[in-house]
């Protein structure tokens, strides 16, 4: 009998003590003791068992009254944990009082639960069975550290072996024990670890580098990866190109973003004798250079992804090979793995050809130059032998983009910024991102790439790493629509139909097309809601098992174009060496569900490093604003803060106390609405917590005199 079986068995119906469970299963000998904890900690960990502060184990039950999840806390200190049961999702809130030391992405127990109202319950935070990493970033006072944007009563106890180098000011990244120590008055006091000295809290870039650190990216690479590194010569030598196809003499290019050094995609396209397109997608074959089992490749599954955090990179690779002889740059030989595919005039692919090669391109082009080519004719210099190939290649991404939408490709509003910054990094403004003909041809050729090279290897049916995305669930649609029903932000009879439509589970990505783009034409309207609707919608996630992308709605898709910078891509060029000799399958079967997991895992790590960096800066520079006054709209409402976006991008919250509801000529108070224009007054600036504050009227409100500003808590009184 499995052993976490028979642990479950033993525990049915009563509770037991460690021994007293070791003394019935007639566990003995140390490595028979080891297996018995390891499954009792998993079996804990995913909430099959309770140990109760007695030291009794017991199944986790109904009658216990509490529950078990991973908790979400928000920068605003307050956590939830989702459960679901059958198709319903019970949410629980936890007050920040209530949090008990849990740190983001733990797995709790909850207790003391009271319903709210349906599907909604108040809970408090009994203990933690897992920390998700037990990271988090403290400052040393001279006394104590003192936790640095975590709204959680933690003291730290670390080791005086671990406090080395460390001085009044610093700022560094520990790891939190699970099990509490002590207690004193409400601070919950627990031991740690000093990972590293991120540096002084004065130290120019210190927020940069402490978001990184925080979520797991370190710019240092351990010494025996640049042993490794240190090995690789930088070009391309003769006996490398024995075996791949020569592509040297073909008229190939890279586009991207002028500041982009590490280019892993280039794309190249003629035509044959029937009129089809041959369109040539050159990945940088990183896995010439990163073998499997090197301390290059484990450092990389390690860290998953680069992250991109406003003017720095903290990369997957070392910038020897990131920057260097992986990166596809100009008039130099590289090594590749090419996607050959075969287009007909409509836009179907009816071949693809995946092979190695050698590449030398002939330009680093920009998405600047390439779009005053497309959009508006202008013969940029330096471009003019590839305005006929560049032309073309816009021909071909119209048709692709045609095809896409008539699948029901969703077209979400990206709300990405690019952040302007000077030279010391500090914030001068916030523009959207726009997505000119250049950028969305690389983005067709890329998903042609992606979706060719994965049916491919599903047809060979063969281990492979997957990029999917799941069914959104309907409940959770229906409520959205719910939403923007209530909210009057469409059309009743429109919203009804869709409804319908989800609740007979007779609906497709297409219905979903087709209701956003009725929008497209109210630009603050289909911001919020495209916004809505992605709340409902699953992520992506990587998978060993393919269930096809809904928002792309493609049957097979990967990532197969960005090695440089994402493990999964490397991950699969890999996976195509090995099926050029199809060794070792059952190794490398059993090595993706763990690799899919944490590459996942990290991508969330990434985006949240990445989301909380442009935070930081709009913080940064409304903090030289506090107590002016701009205007926004309301793009969203819950019981504890409507958030708020300023015509200049930047983002804050309005707590119900800053929110002034001044009665009309009629005394009534103004209700607020999603996609309201509101007139937003800087009250507070949270650098350490990454918010803005704003006091919001919908009628023009006072701007405080000097005498008001000379504290922060005058602009109280306002509200």
């Amino acid at each position: 009998m499995e052993l976490k079986q028979e642990i479950l068995n033993n525990l049915s119906n009563r509770k037991l003590t460690l021994p007293k469970i070791i003394k019935i299963m007639h566990i003995k000998g140390e490595e028979m003791r080891a297996s018995f904890l390891s499954a009792l900690n998993e079996l804990e960990i995913e909430g099959k068992i309770y140990l109760d502060d007695k030291g009794y184990y017991q199944t986790f039950k109904k009658s216990l009254n509490k529950v078990q999840g991973e908790i979400n806390i928000s920068k605003y200190g307050n956590g939830s944990v989702e459960i679901n049961k059958g198709k319903e999702k019970i949410k629980y809130i936890i007050e920040e009082e209530n949090i008990a030391g849990a740190l983001n992405g733990d797995i709790v127990v909850l207790k003391d639960i009271q319903p709210l109202r349906k599907n909604y319950n108040e809970a408090k935070v009994e203990k933690v069975i897992k920390r998700n990493n037990g990271l988090a970033i403290f400052e040393y006072n001279g006394e104590d550290f003192i936790p640095y944007g975590i709204k959680n009563k933690i003291k730290i106890l670390c080791p005086k072996s671990t406090l080395k180098g460390i001085v009044t000011g610093s700022r560094v990244l520990v790891k939190i024990d699970k099990e509490q120590i002590n207690t004193k008055g409400e601070l919950l006091i627990y031991g740690a670890d000093i990972q590293k000295i991120i540096g002084h809290k004065d130290d120019p870039g210190i927020e940069i580098e402490s978001i990184a650190a925080k979520y797991g990216f370190l710019k240092e690479f351990p010494q025996e990866v640049m042993a490794e590194v240190a090995k690789i010569k930088d070009e391309v030598l003769p006996e490398e190109i024995e075996g791949r196809k020569d592509l040297r003499n073909e008229i190939i290019f890279t586009i991207d973003g002028k500041d982009t050094k590490d280019m892993d995609d280039a794309v190249s396209l003629k035509k044959d004798e029937n009129g089809n397109y041959i369109l040539g997608v050159h990945i940088a074959d990183v896995s010439h250079y990163v073998k499997e089992g090197s301390a290059l490749f484990n450092e990389a599954l390690k860290r998953g992804t680069s992250a991109y955090l406003i003017d720095s990179v903290v990369p997957m690779l070392p910038h020897e090979l990131s920057n260097g002889i992986c990166s596809l740059n100009p008039n130099a030989d590289r090594l590749t793995k090419t996607a050959q595919m075969t287009i007909t005039p409509e836009g179907k692919i009816i071949d693809c050809e995946i092979f190695d090669s050698v590449i030398r391109s002939r330009k680093k082009m920009t998405y600047e130059s390439v779009n005053q080519i497309l959009e508006r004719n202008i013969n940029v210099e330096g471009y003019e032998e590839y305005i006929d190939t560049l032309k073309s290649m816009q021909n071909l991404s119209q048709i692709l983009s045609k095809n896409s939408q008539k699948r029901g490709n969703i077209d979400f509003y990206s709300d990405e910024l690019k952040v302007k910054v000077t030279k010391e990094g500090s914030p001068l403004d916030f523009i959207e991102r726009r997505q000119g003909a250049a950028e969305k041809l690389i983005e067709n050729f890329m998903i042609a790439a992606n979706e060719s090279v994965t049916k491919y290897f599903s047809y060979m049916d063969v281990p492979f790493i997957y990029r999917i995305h799941a069914v959104p669930n309907g409940d959770k649609l229906i409520k959205v629509l719910k939403t923007l029903k209530e909210e009057e932000l469409s059309d009743n009879k429109v919203i009804d139909r869709l409804i319908n439509k989800i609740s007979n589970n007779n609906y497709t990505s297409k219905d979903l097309k087709e209701f956003l783009e009725t929008f497209k034409s109210q630009k603050e309207t289909y911001s919020i809601i495209s916004s809505l609707l992605l709340r409902g919608m699953s992520k992506a996630v990587y998978s060993d098992v393919n269930e096809g992308h809904y928002g792309l709605s493609l049957k097979y898709y990967t990532h197969f174009t960005s090695p440089i910078r994402r493990f999964p891509d490397l991950m699969v060029h890999h996976l195509i060496n090995h099926y050029q000799t199809f060794e070792n399958l059952d190794g490398i079967s059993k090595s993706l569900p763990d690799i899919c997991s944490n590459s996942s895992f990290m991508e969330r790590r990434a985006d949240d490093a990445e989301k909380e960096a442009v935070e930081l800066k709009m913080a940064e520079y409304m903090e030289n604003h506090i107590g002016e006054i701009f205007t926004g709209r309301v793009t969203n409402i819950s019981p504890r803060k409507m958030d708020i976006k300023l015509l200049n991008q930047i983002r804050g919250i309005a707590s119900p106390q800053d929110i002034i509801r001044k009665p009309n000529n009629q005394g009534i108070n103004p209700k607020y609405k999603l996609g309201d224009r509101v007139y937003a007054l800087v009250k507070e600036v949270d650098i350490p917590n990454r918010t803005i504050y704003f006091v919001i009227s919908k009628t023009e409100i006072h701007a405080p005199n000097k005498e008001e500003l000379t504290h922060v808590k005058e602009l109280k009184k306002i509200s």
